[in-house]
């Protein structure tokens, strides 16, 4: 049996975390020259729940990768103890 390919979700994982770096490197110069009230409402409505929710989003992949890579070994070894 082949294994589960993982480098699409791996890949999707790593593009989530630059592209939010990448983001919250923008969102700072940004935020340098727009210090108004319509930007601190901005940043606590929009953005202060962006950073725990893809942190959540990341350990669920990860979570989901680790499911698979353990599925793929247990039914890789027919004779391993928690084999279905």
């Amino acid at each position: 049996m082949k294994p589960l390919p993982l480098g699409p979700l791996l890949d999707s994982q790593t593009r989530i975390r630059h592209d939010f770096l990448d983001f919250a490197e923008q969102w700072q110069r940004t935020r340098a020259g727009w210090r108004d009230e319509p930007a601190r409402n901005f940043e606590q409505e929009s953005l202060s729940n962006l950073s725990p929710t893809l942190t959540r989003v990341a350990a669920a992949m990860q979570d989901f990768a680790d499911a698979a890579r353990r599925a793929d070994h247990l039914l890789a070894d027919p004779d391993h103890p928690g084999h279905l």
